[in-house]
């Protein structure tokens, strides 16, 4: 009885540093996913208010009779601002991608633990993928 307590106690003992999670890291990473949620939606706003704008500058500027006529001078102020709308979202996606970068980083990290291997010396470094299951989410 005594030997499989000793047993079962080294097991364990080898193993405590796998069970700890810090809860730091898991907030920091919900924040970086919840900005570029955020961060893609409003780009996806821009680009498409940006892309119909460009749309109806080239209907004004096709139904035009006149260079001079307002219906012209119309279309083209459209498609500078619809242009700059546009090329507004480009770096907020690209910002969007770079936090969801950040937050896939933080979950990709090294462990260390105790590894009993007689036959070579005990690795303590590991890499290793941390998954996280929301079980009482809001969002389902």
């Amino acid at each position: 009885m005594k030997k499989l307590v000793l047993i079962f106690a080294i097991l364990f003992s080898s193993f405590f540093e796998l069970i700890a999670q810090t809860q730091d890291t898991k907030f920091l990473i919900e924040e970086y996913i919840k900005q570029s949620e955020r961060q893609k939606k409003t780009a996806t706003i821009l680009m498409g208010a940006g892309g119909g704008a460009i749309a109806l500058s080239f209907l004004l500027a096709l139904t035009a009779d006149d260079w001079n006529s307002p219906g012209f001078e119309g279309g083209v102020f459209l498609f500078f601002a619809g242009s700059a709308t546009v090329l507004i979202g480009i770096p907020i996606i690209v910002s969007s991608a770079a936090n969801a970068r950040k937050a896939g980083r933080l979950s990709l990290e090294l462990n260390s633990a105790r590894v009993l291997n007689p036959e070579n010396p005990p690795k303590t470094i590991y890499p290793a993928l941390k998954i996280s299951l929301p079980l009482n989410s809001s969002r389902r």
